[in-house]
């Protein structure tokens, strides 16, 4: 049965507060706190189909070529089944991507796995909600 942040499951409550730190990392551009977030395996499908490995991540955000802005999470729900747990909600994002800045509202969904008593990101998807973006 999933599991939501309302049911003060101390598991929920450690899933939270990794998807916290890991808006923090972004935003700072801190590629060592990534390197222990994400899983080897993670993989992002971004706002335009492509596919971002882990590596490819690192590296853009090391590079300078991604900043981030702002991220503002809003509406997160979290479901844990075992030593998986998905946390889903909308952001509030302002990015620059190779000197191109942009704002947007995106709905995501996290995949976290549970590796040795720590949480870690195995995949991130990003849809852009129009709607929301004017």
């Amino acid at each position: 049965m999933a599991q939501t942040a309302a049911s003060q499951d101390p598991q929920i409550e450690e899933l939270l507060a990794v998807e916290r730190r890991f808006d923090a990392a972004l935003l700072s551009a801190d590629t060592a706190a990534l390197q222990t977030f994400l899983a080897e395996a993670f993989f992002l499908n971004d706002f335009m189909g492509g596919v971002v490995s882990k590596a490819a991540l690192l590296e853009y955000l090391g590079s300078g070529a991604l900043k981030f802005h702002r991220i503002e999470p809003h509406g997160l729900t979290v479901h844990r089944h075992a030593d998986t747990g998905l946390v889903t909600g909308w952001t509030d994002m302002k990015a620059e991507l190779q000197g191109a800045l942009s704002e947007v509202k995106s709905r995501f969904l996290h995949v976290y796995v549970k590796e040795n008593e720590t949480w870690r990101m195995l995949a991130a998807q990003g849809t852009v909600i129009p709607e929301l973006d004017s």
